[in-house]
């Protein structure tokens, strides 16, 4: 079985193409532009100074600054390397026998149900109506022995978000199945966040990525909050050590970067307006979105211009596997403003 795709992926453009690091404009990792927080590359140097002891087996100190952060309690928070090591962790532990994926959705969620052995079912959203989300649709999906459903608030590769409100709906007519909800993007737009419910409602578990909003991919930080009950079984199954001293100063530093944060939800709205606009004008069908990236699709016979793009160093993200999209789909990270102009510019000389 083949692996997932992914955006990202600059070490082989820039080996494939020989270009430099700074001659790619990677608009297929949807990472914020204004990049890491100054606080975070400060904290990243002194923790240089632990990197000769062991840290924290379990990150307790992520989780207390978490447990602040949230105003939550730290029994309801479990730190990971990514939120992606949680995605695994999670049918590792709970062995579900049937899932419900909503979709399009993360390509590693079937990857990491089915190393359980857990029998996948799907329920699509559909361009036609703006990927709007549906519970009916969710409920009648579900089998007899459906026993967790797995979505993402906002979507990926949608960036659409979900009124919160339908999912504690969702969560209270499943009953005992499991919600899982991926917030890996809610940073952007933190209003559609169920993660306080965490506490009220059993079957609600929250995943959470610093990868994104904080642009820090290449240290992996994201975390988990559920229920006592589920954190506890989770925290018994989960290997030790698996954040790095950097990787806890990190996302510590990430949570005390208020200027850094509120900056992002200033800048990006307007970033992504302009970039939506531009493509609008070349054609290109633009999905409402809430989060840092943008879903596209080229006009009717007309496949996305991935490769021509990448042989001048600009990287997009075809959506051709997720279903249920077809290739003419596209995402794009909202960059800076310059490698947004210059995006739109080579898409104008291949489309006109």
């Amino acid at each position: 079985m083949s692996k997932p795709i992914h955006g990202g992926g600059v070490d082989a453009a820039m080996s494939e193409l020989g270009l430099s690091r700074q001659q790619i404009d990677d608009f297929s990792a949807s990472i914020n532009p204004l990049g890491t927080p100054p606080e975070v590359r400060r904290a990243l140097a002194d923790a240089l100074e632990r990197i000769g002891d062991y840290p924290e087996i379990d990150a307790t100190s992520l989780r207390a600054d978490l447990a602040a952060f949230h105003h939550l309690p730290e029994k309801n928070l479990l730190p990971g390397s990514g939120s992606t090591e949680l995605i695994y962790l999670l049918p590792r532990v709970f062995k579900p026998r049937r899932a419900l994926l909503v979709q399009p959705c993360f390509s590693e969620y079937a990857p990491a149900l089915r190393q359980a052995d857990c029998s996948i079912d799907t329920v699509s959203l559909v361009a036609e109506e703006g990927f709007a989300f549906s519970i009916e649709a969710v409920l009648s999906a579900l089998q007899p022995d459906t026993d967790l459903v797995l979505l993402a608030n906002p979507g990926n590769p949608t960036g659409v978000a979900i009124d919160p409100c339908q999912l504690v709906s969702l969560a209270t007519q499943l009953g005992d199945r499991r919600l899982v909800v991926d917030e890996a993007f809610i940073d952007f737009c933190s209003q559609h966040s169920v993660l306080p419910q965490v506490t009220q409602l059993a079957n609600l578990l929250v995943l959470r990525s610093m990868t994104k909003f904080y642009a820090i991919p290449g240290v992996r930080v994201g975390y988990l909050a559920a229920s006592q009950a589920d954190i506890e079984l989770l925290s018994a199954g989960k290997e030790p050590w698996t954040l790095s001293n950097l990787a806890i100063a990190a996302g510590k530093a990430c949570l005390a970067a208020t200027g850094y944060q509120q900056q992002t939800l200033r800048l990006i709205p307007q970033l992504r307006d302009e970039l939506a606009r531009g493509l609008e004008a070349l054609g290109i069908k633009v999905f409402t979105s809430e989060t840092n990236y943008l879903l596209c699709q080229m006009p009717p016979g007309i496949g996305a211009p991935i490769n021509a793009l990448r042989q001048q160093g600009i990287l997009i993200r075809g959506c051709g596997d997720f279903a249920p999209l077809d290739d003419s789909f596209f995402r794009v990270a909202v960059l800076s403003a310059d490698a947004n102009s210059r995006l739109l510019t080579s898409l104008e000389k291949l489309l006109c």
